[in-house]
């Protein structure tokens, strides 16, 4: 079975094991905590979909996101080149890297409320870009230590140049982009998840999908609660597959490395 096969054998397997995994926990649990029928999430998922709320919502949420991962690219992979070129810049730098590292988001919301207000529209792209500028940084460094000295030493041969600038564009930059692709999607998953927490904490002055789950969890609305939770993991499968996708296409040599190892 080739990888393909695998892939599709998953599309169908995932729906399996959640509804299985759905009538599992309502064997163990307790009758106040009753799991809601899985069927009856599938339902109200279908019937969320439509509803131009939730479509305002879901807009809101990959806005938020979107803006987060911009941010976290420019940053992240200016300061990743940057401070990653030089190793005594690198090393110097890495112990401050690796402190901010350890800080959860959550814990700068204080710092965050102060400096713009818990309730501006901009903190929770704002935040969560934190984490993903945190992950370019590390990507960037990974891709420019997997870079081969054998190849910057033949371009010095063939084209008779030795200007960084050049250098960097012809070979540098196209030897770390298949880490900087694969922390691009780590910072794609790390976005999501924050935005939706951060949403669901009532930051921010528009009402994201983060928020509608806590508005069904306060209604008692388990069904639409769960329904919810599928759709952030559907639209954050869609989102990191087309970036595979992406990556696959005209990324095609990181393939052809992954082949090899």
């Amino acid at each position: 079975m080739n990888k393909n096969n695998f892939a599709y054998f998953g599309f169908v397997a995932l729906p399996i094991i959640l509804i299985l995994l759905g009538y599992l926990i309502n064997l163990v649990a307790p009758p106040t905590l009753k799991f809601p029928n899985p069927w009856d999430i599938l339902k109200q998922l279908i019937e969320l979909i439509g509803d131009q709320e939730v479509l305002e919502a879901i807009w809101v949420t990959i806005r938020a996101l979107f803006k987060s991962l911009l941010l976290s690219l420019i940053i992240g992979i200016c300061l990743g080149y940057f401070l990653g070129y030089n190793m005594k810049v690198w090393n110097s730098s890495q112990p401050t890297v690796d402190f901010f590292r350890s800080i959860p988001v959550t814990f700068l919301i204080p710092v965050s409320a102060l400096l713009i207000g818990v309730n501006d529209k901009n903190i929770i792209w704002l935040l969560s870009s934190y984490p993903g500028i945190l992950v370019m940084i590390f990507s960037v460094r990974t891709g420019i230590m997997k870079q081969e000295p054998e190849r910057i030493h033949f371009f010095k041969i063939i084209s008779g140049k030795n200007n960084f600038i050049t250098r960097f564009f012809k070979v540098t930059f196209f030897e770390t982009l298949p880490d900087l692709f694969s922390g691009f999607r780590i910072a794609l998953s790390y976005g999501l998840v924050i935005v939706t927490v951060l949403e669901y904490m009532r930051l921010g002055n528009e009402m994201g999908l983060g928020g509608l789950v806590n508005d069904e969890l306060e209604r008692q609305h388990y069904s639409n609660v769960y329904a919810f939770i599928l759709l952030i993991g559907i639209i954050g499968f869609i989102l990191n597959k087309v970036t595979e996708i992406i990556q696959g296409k005209y990324i095609h040599w990181s393939n052809e490395n992954s082949k090899s190892d």
